[in-house]
């Protein structure tokens, strides 16, 4: 999985590449983070590398101080989480205690508490989070290859367009066809799959008015899948 880290890229924060950093890496995560286009507002960069990714991880940490018990926290980090609810990502926000409740932000997301005295309670449940994410993860697969793309593309806005994918698990068990839909992202169409673990396999089928397009069973480490004209 590619897994956006959303945090204050300051002092205080310096935990969270510490820490987290090598957590996400353990599961054989890819961490990606706007520090380099760090700023006020996020960037089309920030918000492309936000869409290419499968989860966003965001900590909503103390700023600036509005009385003597509540707190406001990096804007950046909020507007990355509503973009990245807006993509359909997972999403987990790490809240630290006494952070104003930001309003405007709503999506099914996961919510860990955060107490800087008792850090390691949030690292734990950081843990279980990317554990639960693995076990069945949604997965991200761009359509391959052009040529099938580009005969799709146009279909999309038809109602009579079908997508479906099959899971075939670790076991040789054979799922039932769910139903999935193309988004066209920047650089192509891509499914989005959920509850898929990790030794899965998984086929993907498009079909419209008697025309066909299926894949073979292919890993889900790939970062595509390649389909055939039927």
């Amino acid at each position: 999985m590619k897994i956006f880290v959303a945090y204050g890229y300051n002092e205080r924060d310096k935990w969270v590449p510490n820490l987290v950093f090598p957590i996400i890496k353990a599961f054989g995560d890819e961490v990606i983070t706007g520090e380099e286009l760090q700023g006020e507002q996020i960037t089309d960069a920030v918000l492309r590398e936000i869409r290419q990714s499968d989860a966003l991880i965001a900590f909503v940490t103390r700023r600036d101080k509005k009385d003597e018990t509540r707190w406001t926290t990096h804007r950046w980090v909020t507007d990355e989480i509503s973009s990245a609810l807006t993509y359909k990502l997972l999403v987990a926000e790490i809240r630290e205690l006494g952070v104003d409740e930001q309003g405007g932000i709503a999506g099914d997301r996961q919510r860990i508490a955060y107490n800087e005295n008792e850090r390691d309670k949030c690292i734990v449940e950081i843990v279980k989070t990317l554990g639960k994410w693995h076990s069945g993860d949604t997965i991200k697969l761009q359509l391959l290859p052009d040529e099938c793309v580009q005969a799709i593309r146009p279909l999309l806005r038809n109602p009579g367009l079908r997508c479906t994918y099959k899971i075939l698990n670790s076991e040789g068990e054979l799922g039932d066809e769910i139903p999935a839909t193309i988004l066209p992202i920047t650089g192509g169409l891509f499914v989005h799959a959920k509850n898929v673990s990790r030794m899965s396999l998984i086929q993907i089928r498009v079909e419209y008015s008697g025309k066909s397009w299926t894949s073979n069973f292919e890993n889900i480490d790939s970062s595509g899948i390649h389909l055939q004209q039927e």
